[in-house]
């Protein structure tokens, strides 16, 4: 039985909400988080083990220039300004 109850744009949804509140800076941190975060899920039973995690775990971490972005969306309104 797969318990996929939550998909990728919901688990970077909160890792990019938890990244924010912990002032996460670096891929090397949001790397850790994911980590922690797809590990917690699976110990909830939200996330099956049988499941690609490492290929989901590796996806979530590739999404950290996209959480930059998002977190930071005046930089880009003012590189394009310059």
């Amino acid at each position: 039985m797969q318990l996929d109850t939550l998909n990728r744009k919901e688990l970077f949804d909160e890792i990019s909400d938890l990244a924010r509140n912990q002032g996460i800076s670096t891929q090397e941190e949001w790397d850790g988080l994911v980590d922690e975060v797809v590990e917690s899920h699976i110990s909830l039973g939200e996330l099956d083990e049988d499941q690609d995690l490492e290929g989901l775990k590796n996806a979530l971490m590739e999404k950290w220039e996209v959480h930059t972005s998002q977190s930071h969306p005046e930089s880009d309104a003012d590189r394009e300004e310059t």
